[in-house]
């Protein structure tokens, strides 16, 4: 086995590609995903030659129902470090003294330290606006990132009821979500606002 070791000066020795492709999106495409890693180790051999068998491909199985985008999936299905660790005798949520914390990677949302136990439409609401800082975006843009959560394409009232719900999970700091009358909702860089992500 190899093995690694630390407290040593250290080089990159390789690099992982996590790709956030279902089956059935590969499929949709005319693939499958073993052939779309066997294109990605062609590609690699064409570049280095000599490195045509230092390449390792692997396909991430989640169940069906798992929920998130398919990359934050993938990650933690094959144990990406930084998407699976939590820092020894800390506790999984994170501590916060005052405001919101926006965990992309794991997609949670904490409230003054607290775990705001977002559903899945509220949480890709949040993060969308998040995605667009500083620009309205209208209702229509907003039902298109239904599939996010696998669920049917939402009319624009019920896209008002999951904001209004994301506020009152957030109360406090509901002014974050900002109403553009007549346009939509926008996120806009908030001092009360960290957002991490990897």
């Amino acid at each position: 086995m190899t093995q690694l070791l630390t407290n040593q000066a250290t080089e990159a020795k390789g690099f992982a590609l996590y790709v956030g492709i279902s089956e059935s999106e590969a499929q949709a495409a005319g693939y499958s995903l073993a052939e779309i890693a066997s294109k990605l180790r062609e590609t690699i051999a064409e570049l280095l030659p000599e490195k045509a068998s230092e390449t390792y491909a692997t396909v991430a199985i989640a169940p069906i129902a798992a929920t998130g985008r398919n990359l934050d999936i993938t990650r933690i299905a094959l144990k990406e470090p930084k998407a699976t660790s939590i820092k020894a005798g800390k506790s999984d949520e994170v501590k916060a003294a005052k405001g919101l914390v926006v965990d992309l990677t794991r997609r949670r949302l904490f409230i003054d330290g607290q775990n705001a136990n977002l559903t899945c439409k509220e949480f890709e609401l949040f993060a969308f606006l998040i995605e667009n800082t500083g620009r309205t975006v209208s209702r229509q843009e907003i039902a298109g990132i239904s599939e996010r959560c696998g669920e049917a394409t939402p009319n624009a009232r019920t896209i008002d009821v999951h904001v209004r719900r994301l506020r009152g999970k957030i109360a406090g700091y509901e002014d974050v979500v900002r109403t553009a009358r007549g346009q939509g909702y926008r996120f806009d860089r908030h001092p009360d606002v960290l957002i991490e992500q990897l």
